[in-house]
């Protein structure tokens, strides 16, 4: 073998020589790169809403995280229920005085009350309540729509309660009566319902106890 051939072949074996292994810095930091699968795999899913009813949501509105719904019936459908809406038009102090009454009987008792007082106090304080400055009777109403939410979790705020309650007082009154008309209608038909089974004697206690 010339000397020409030994240089070649020198060169072509530095050529075709394997690539050193890694460093050991490079080999941890390769370790501790995050596992990107495995981390998208592990982002949680969306939930659906959750639908709960009862007589309190006896329409099973859909309740959000918050544990909040909506209204069952919009503050512009009074058209729903006529009667409602024009007693709530032309006597607002026998509606207001009706809701109070069935909102306390119904916190008071978790049943429906079989005769709101439409005339009392209530009545004669919402009748004379534009008299005290203006703003008794968006005060009452405020106080009562307030309640109302706070009864059903109904999703709102107070700004908007007392917007409502000023500006849009007979579809406050009829949206609140409706309300109320649902769970108590709720309440009627689980009572109906939950008729209790007829008790019978068994033979042989009445045998032992005429013994």
């Amino acid at each position: 073998m010339t000397q020409t051939d030994k240089k070649n072949y020198k060169l072509l074996a530095t050529e075709e020589s394997v690539a050193p292994p890694p460093s050991y810095e490079a080999a941890a930091s390769a370790s501790e790169a995050p596992n990107t699968v495995q981390f998208l795999r592990a982002q949680p899913s969306a939930t659906a809403r959750m639908l709960v009813g009862g007589a309190r949501n006896s329409m099973a509105q859909e309740v959000g995280l918050d544990g909040m719904r909506d209204w069952n019936h919009e503050l512009c459908s009074c058209h729903e229920a006529p009667a409602l809406t024009a007693a709530a038009c032309f006597c607002p102090c026998l509606v207001y005085s009706a809701n109070r009454s069935r909102l306390t009987h119904l916190a008071a008792t978790g049943q429906p009350n079989p005769a709101p007082q439409h005339i009392g106090l209530w009545c004669g304080l919402y009748a004379l309540a534009p008299q005290l400055g203006g703003i008794g009777q968006a005060a009452m109403q405020f106080v009562s729509r307030f309640q109302t939410r706070q009864r059903y979790s109904i999703r709102g705020n107070m700004v908007e309660d007392a917007l409502i309650g000023t500006f849009c007082t007979t579809c406050s009154l009829v949206q609140e009566a409706r309300e109320l008309q649902d769970e108590e209608e709720a309440l009627q038909q689980q009572g109906a319902a939950e008729v209790p089974a007829p008790l019978y004697r068994d033979e042989e206690d009445s045998v032992g106890g005429a013994e």
